[in-house]
């Protein structure tokens, strides 16, 4: 059995979130998860700089807060407006429904014992969160919400990179920033494009047209 609640309690808000996010279906509310989760890590990694007195993490902590927590949610709300796309009902499953099953999925793995020699504790939650971000990414229609997907995943990969006893190089956490701010704006003009061409961005629309 995995004591999780053993976790920081910002990671673990931060898991809660996600889970939460799974049963939304107003592209707004989506946003706004994200943006919630986002911060609470940029929160984590400020008082992990601060604990063992690392600037370096004390910096990444505010820029991921401020580009990442606040910017990202503002920029696809921007660009949902623009599109008229307020709502992604999912595929198969009912978001609701879809919530539920993952929450089952992941209390039984966490509950299962001996999982707790397998995984380190440590590295639980960004395990989680990645997990979290790929059920979301490749469960709904709309390309804006599988991109809300990819960024939980990022969530999980940047709280691993965080929690792990010596962080990674200063050099490396703002690489990786950049690269997911700019994925992230051509996404947005991405999906923008689509909509003035197609009239929607439902993904699984678009997949009838190839061939």
């Amino acid at each position: 059995m995995v004591a999780l609640f053993s976790v920081e309690p910002l990671s673990l808000m931060a898991i809660i979130v996600g889970l939460c996010t799974l049963g939304l279906t107003s592209l707004r509310n989506c946003m706004a998860a994200y943006g919630v989760q986002t911060v609470a890590l940029g929160l984590l990694a400020i008082e992990l700089g601060v604990q063992h007195g690392e600037p370096v993490a004390l910096w990444v902590g505010c820029v991921v807060l401020l580009l990442k927590g606040v910017g990202i949610p503002v920029y696809l709300g921007v660009v949902a407006r623009r599109i008229g796309c307020r709502r992604d009902e999912g595929l198969l499953i009912a978001p609701p429904l879809l919530m539920f099953a993952t929450l089952a999925a992941i209390a039984l793995l966490v509950l299962t014992p001996g999982m707790a020699a397998v995984v380190p504790l440590h590295v639980w939650p960004s395990l989680l969160l990645v997990t979290i971000g790929m059920i979301f990414m490749m469960t709904r229609r709309m390309a804006l919400t599988q991109i809300i997907g990819f960024l939980m995943l990022e969530n999980g990969i940047f709280l691993y990179g965080i929690s792990q006893p010596h962080s990674m190089p200063f050099i490396v956490e703002l690489g990786v920033l950049v690269d997911v701010l700019a994925g992230t704006m051509l996404g947005g003009l991405l999906a923008f494009r689509l909509s003035d061409t197609f009239d929607h961005i439902d993904t699984t629309v678009l997949r009838e047209l190839h061939g």
